[in-house]
């Protein structure tokens, strides 16, 4: 068996003990004391998404998310022993929250899942929390190996998704759909910069235009 790399196995770690919380929290329905440790981890998170969309990766510390929850450094450290840690589950966390903005879209036919998933992935304004967590996350992973292994494992997840409801949409350019997957992803990214960044040159409304213009044509094609 092949064993993956360091790095790999201590990002799998972390994201099973992120993933846990939500799984173990079911189960501890007659445990009261347990469930108040997983919901104060989810608000900490949710602090955390707070500060990351309004300041960046890079001015968030424990002692401000400390601040921030009301909480003490010692309470933080409890959940979280590292930044590492911290970030690992942000990641999750956003990606949980991405899940829920996307809730029901499977049950729809391609066409529809297709429109739906990509307006699900475009800031629905510059302000989006979710959206500006995603934009830090992504940012991150150009210089944190565990970010990036997360980045890029989802971005694959992703392209697989897209290329299947694009194949499924034109079964006559199945040959083209895993590439035209990836273009369409890199084409979302460039939409919810330009929203998160630049929102009087590329309103959330001008995004979701060009967006739907090339399913459009890839429909046509």
């Amino acid at each position: 068996m092949t064993v993956p790399p360091l790095g790999t196995r201590w990002v799998f770690a972390a994201v099973r003990w992120c993933l846990d919380a939500g799984e173990e929290r079911s189960s501890m329905a007659v445990r009261p004391a347990a469930t108040r440790v997983l919901d104060r981890r989810g608000q900490l998170l949710d602090r955390l998404s707070d500060a990351i969309a309004e300041t960046g990766i890079e001015g968030v510390s424990i002692r401000d998310l400390a601040a921030r929850a009301n909480v003490s450094i010692g309470t933080v450290q409890y959940h979280f022993a590292t930044k590492t840690d911290l970030l690992v589950c942000a990641w999750h966390h956003a990606q949980t929250n991405l899940r829920v903005r996307q809730g029901g879209i499977a049950e729809l036919g391609p066409r529809e899942q297709l429109i739906g998933r990509i307006e699900a992935l475009l800031p629905p304004s510059p302000e989006d929390r979710l959206s500006r967590l995603a934009l830090a996350m992504s940012t991150r992973a150009t210089h944190d190996r565990r970010i990036a292994e997360l980045h890029s494992e989802h971005r694959r997840e992703s392209e697989v998704i897209f290329a299947r409801l694009l194949a499924r949409t034109n079964r006559g350019r199945l040959a083209e759909s895993r590439d035209a997957a990836a273009e369409l992803l890199a084409l979302l990214d460039g939409l919810s910069m330009a929203v998160l960044t630049g929102p009087t040159r590329v309103s959330p409304d001008r995004a979701r235009r060009i967006a739907r213009d090339w399913i459009r044509a890839w429909l046509a094609g």
